[in-house]
């Protein structure tokens, strides 16, 4: 290697130490990145470039550049340089585990583990290796196997609270309710973000319908001022407190959302939330501010459909119910299937109320006309 060369990898030590200790510390209060800002990038990488034009077959050049342009989130230039330094040297376990984390922030779940794997049968920093490993199966709905990686991390990193948190989450997934619940209360001990972990609680319950528990975790989730505001958060908050009969709260949450801005998520919670509450005139309201920005918004045509039902409106409603079925039926396809039903349904009410007029009409009719006299001739008195 040039003299230019090694002076230029020896600028990376503090860069590449800070990125070691992110991903093999054993102390697991991860420490904050030292600041790199957009200028030394800038010389770092003229370095580098400078090093590879001067030595084009220099793998580790290349995968100094990566680790750089990794730090500055540009994956697909740092994919392309770990590349290059893979086709020059292929046997370097760094070089495979660095293009493992940078497929994985692409999303390329199944090719870092490839990578991952790879990294591993050269003999690579394990501890790495196993993290990309558990998350990429989370990632790709290998629940197994991401318990089986976590549970391999934690043999080298025994109170990495990620470790916790990705077994914890898989347990979810696998429906072990308690040994989840049990390991990301742990990660949550061990310094994993709260927000994070009761996240995942919470959406567990709010899928097997325990909305009392999601709701508990929700609480806790806005404990803490930071989260107060957050209009996401502030959402999934009001469609508990919808699901456990709090609908005064969830109507207030909606509209503290509101002042946020108005978004069409926001107007089709108040529009759920005052129809559920039997406010069919605020339902339709919000229903009609819906469509003013989504025009071909089938849930709110459904939900105005069904206030013209309820008002007794039965021609309004079926013609509501019609313009739903004129739209592209692929487009929202189970409102769609609901509207069909519904419509049928409603027809067959209508049919049946008309038949029953109609009996109600001749047995009237029957009552106001007298009986027919007999037209015999009476016999004349002997």
């Amino acid at each position: 290697m040039t003299i230019s060369a090694r002076l230029i990898f020896g600028c990376f030590v503090i860069l590449l130490g800070a990125l070691a200790a992110c991903t093999s510390q054993e102390a697991y209060h991860i420490p904050e990145m030292p600041t790199f800002d957009e200028e030394y990038y800038t010389y770092a990488l003229a370095w580098v470039d400078e090093v590879i034009q001067d030595e084009p077959d220099n793998a580790e050049a290349y995968y100094r550049r990566a680790a750089l342009l990794l730090q500055q989130n540009k994956t697909n230039n740092a994919l392309a340089s770990i590349r290059k330094a893979i086709e020059i040297d292929k046997d370097i376990p760094a070089y495979h585990l660095i293009s493992a984390r940078a497929l994985l922030l692409k999303g390329q779940n199944r090719e870092a583990v490839r990578a991952a794997k790879l990294a591993r049968s050269k003999g690579g920093d394990l501890i790495e290796i196993y993290d990309i490993l558990a998350e990429a199966s989370i990632n790709s709905n290998y629940f197994e196997d991401a318990l089986r990686y976590s549970d391999s991390a934690l043999l080298y990193v025994p109170k990495n609270p990620q470790n916790y948190f990705r077994k914890g989450k898989a347990q979810v997934m696998l429906g072990d309710t308690l040994a989840a619940e049990k390991n990301l209360l742990k990660s949550l001990e061990l310094g994993a973000d709260a927000v994070a972990v009761y996240g995942v609680l919470v959406d567990f319950y709010v899928n097997t319908g325990d909305y009392n528990r999601a709701k508990s975790y929700m609480d806790k989730i806005l404990e803490q001022p930071k989260n107060a505001q957050d209009s996401r958060l502030l959402l999934q908050q009001a469609r508990i407190l919808r699901q456990t009969g709090y609908e005064d709260s969830a109507r207030m949450v909606l509209y503290r959302i509101k002042t946020q801005g108005v978004t069409p998520v926001v107007l089709r919670e108040l529009q759920n939330v005052h129809y559920q509450d039997r406010r069919y005139d605020s339902a339709a309201y919000y229903s009609r501010q819906l469509l003013n920005t989504r025009s071909d918004d089938k849930q709110a045509m459904l939900t105005l459909a069904r206030v013209q039902n309820k008002r007794y409106n039965y021609s309004r409603a079926i013609k509501q119910y019609e313009e739903i079925l004129e739209l592209d039926s692929m487009q929202q396809y189970n409102i769609h299937q609901i509207a069909q039903q519904e419509l049928d349904d409603l027809r067959g009410k209508v049919a049946y109320l008309w038949r029953k007029k109609q009996e109600e009409e001749f047995q009237r009719m029957k009552q106001g006309v007298p009986s027919i006299q007999s037209i015999t001739p009476e016999k004349p008195n002997p």
